[in-house]
């Protein structure tokens, strides 16, 4: 029994029995086949609705399902850094997605500013619902936990639980507005017809070599083995980084990883030892990473304190649900020349979520992640840290700074940041991506000439 005690074994289990659930419902249920609902969203909300956040039917660790989580968002981004760049994919789509990531949490933190100072008409909200939406809409459950605990200090009652709770309705929204959309845009013909841009496979030998490893068991031992390596690396680093820098160091662990997978293939190619890498089985091992993370993550979101606030938390959530929604679709037929409904939905999924999520809604258009939309995806994260950077480190802690000075200074002086932050977003769309201005800019979804 006690081999049994580890809980992120059960934990593990689980998850896969919720996954096997959720397949079985989808065969059996037409709606779920026409819409194109992945299973790992399905087996996330039905671990929610049995988890110990609502009737506890299932009795989740919260912390097992967030160190899944953690582990498998790194093993993600691993697995599609290896990879090789799809043939034909035009230049400049990372490049759009580490830009299009500030650009949405300017909206979001925007909207949210926006919310509150309306909101002032009906006895005012504190000043912390203006950025907690965009943490959980965006960041996910840690960040918004970790920075709404930190905020009851200045008097953000329920800081932490409506950190939760905006993640809970970012998911919800992911799901709601999403696979509709989806639904939508494979009607009106906006899903692309062209056959994904992937490059045949690297040649292996026709026979493997005797006591070789099966070329998938060299799949995971070439994640691990970088996995290790990031381990490694940040362990060595945290020892001459100041305390506070720590845990923001094992926080970016997933970038580490996908810049190490990024580094071992082009030293690789360099040396001309690619067919060590079988980018078929890699991709299958990202897909099944996405499917685990992504129940994990929706059955870890704690639903709590939501009635003291659910009219604020509804109004905020739909008002930036819709407006993600819609400026994605606008952005990505102008951003990305190629496969733009792809990207579309990767990144509304991201700004409702985290990467797994927009990577799950990518499946119910790209179930093998064969395009260039996971690796634009991958690499557009790590490029959008420079950009995203000033605005959490910098402004969102100078915005909370002015939350004692009235609401005029902590809602009027943010909105002056957010307009001056999304003019050298404006110059950086202009000068570093592949963006065009199609018009008419009213049309959101332009002919492309």
């Amino acid at each position: 029994m006690q081999h049994w005690n580890a809980g992120i074994v059960v934990n593990l289990l689980v998850v896969a029995v919720l996954l096997a659930l959720a397949a079985g419902l989808r065969n059996r249920i037409s709606p779920l086949r026409r819409l194109g609902i992945p299973d790992c969203i399905i087996a996330g909300t039905i671990g929610l609705a049995l988890g110990p956040s609502a009737l506890g039917v299932i009795p989740f660790s919260i912390p097992d399902l967030e160190l899944l989580v953690y582990h498998g968002f790194a093993l993600v981004f691993i697995a599609v850094g290896l990879q090789r760049t799809a043939a034909g994919t035009r230049p400049g789509g990372a490049r759009s997605v580490a830009i299009a990531i500030p650009t949405l949490s300017v909206i979001q933190i925007t909207i949210g500013l926006l919310v509150v100072a309306a909101w002032e008409l009906w006895g005012g909200l504190h000043p912390g619902f203006s950025l907690l939406p965009m943490l959980g809409f965006s960041q996910g459950p840690g960040q918004a936990l970790s920075l709404g605990g930190a905020w009851e200090a200045h008097g953000f009652v329920d800081g932490a639980q409506l950190g939760l709770t905006f993640a809970a309705a970012g998911f919800a929204t992911c799901i709601i507005l999403g696979i509709p959309a989806v639904a939508w845009a494979r009607r009106a013909g906006w899903v692309s017809s062209e056959p994904k841009t992937t490059l045949p496979e690297v040649s292996t030998p026709a026979k493997t070599q005797r006591g070789a490893m099966e070329p998938l068991s060299s799949s995971v031992v070439s994640i691990g083995v970088i996995y290790a390596a990031v381990f490694g690396f940040i362990s060595a680093l945290v020892l001459v980084l100041p305390e506070s820098l720590v845990p923001t160091a094992w926080g970016f662990h997933f970038v580490i990883g996908a810049l190490f997978a990024l580094a071992t293939r082009r030293v690789a190619r360099a040396v001309g030892r690619e067919s060590w890498f079988h980018d078929r089985l890699l991709g299958r091992l990202a897909v099944v990473a996405v499917d685990f993370t992504t129940t994990a993550a929706l059955c870890a979101v704690q639903l709590a304190v939501l009635g003291r606030w659910f009219a604020p938390v509804l109004a905020i959530s739909l008002i930036i649900g819709v407006v993600t929604l819609v400026f994605c679709l606008w952005l990505a037929r102008r951003a990305f020349p190629q496969e733009p409904l792809e990207h579309a939905i990767m990144m509304f999924g991201m700004a409702t979520g985290t990467l797994p999520t927009g990577l799950a809604l990518l499946r119910s258009v790209d179930p093998d992640l064969s395009g260039s939309v996971a690796r634009n995806a991958t690499l557009g994260v790590s490029g959008s840290i420079p950009f995203t950077a000033p605005l959490l480190v910098g402004v969102v802690p100078f915005a909370v700074s002015l939350w004692p000075q009235g609401i005029g200074a902590a809602i009027g002086i943010p909105l002056a940041m957010m307009l001056a932050y999304a003019a050298a977003l404006a110059f950086a769309w202009r000068s570093m991506t592949p963006a065009r201005a199609l018009r008419p800019w009213t049309s959101l979804w332009p002919p492309d000439p």
